[in-house]
């Protein structure tokens, strides 16, 4: 699914963040297959769960030939 990315100044984004608590569990699985959708979407290179509003020390990042970024190596 794809998320709705907060804006800086959005004071959400100032709360500090949870570590994860317990991995390979269904909720987590979802929030990253939600966080590679909505990269993939917006043709990103990284996005932090933060920035969709959930408040868990998670990031995600990669490049395979992003229109955003053209001739950056993979990653």
């Amino acid at each position: 699914m794809i998320r709705e990315v907060l804006r800086m100044g959005d004071p959400r984004l100032w709360q500090k963040s949870l570590p994860v608590a317990r991995f390979n569990t269904i909720e987590l699985n979802e929030l990253l297959k939600d966080m590679r959708d909505t990269v993939a979407h917006l043709d990103g290179a990284g996005l932090a769960a933060p920035q969709i509003g959930v408040l868990l020390r998670v990031v995600i990042f990669g490049v395979h030939a992003n229109p955003r970024y053209p001739g950056v190596e993979e990653v």
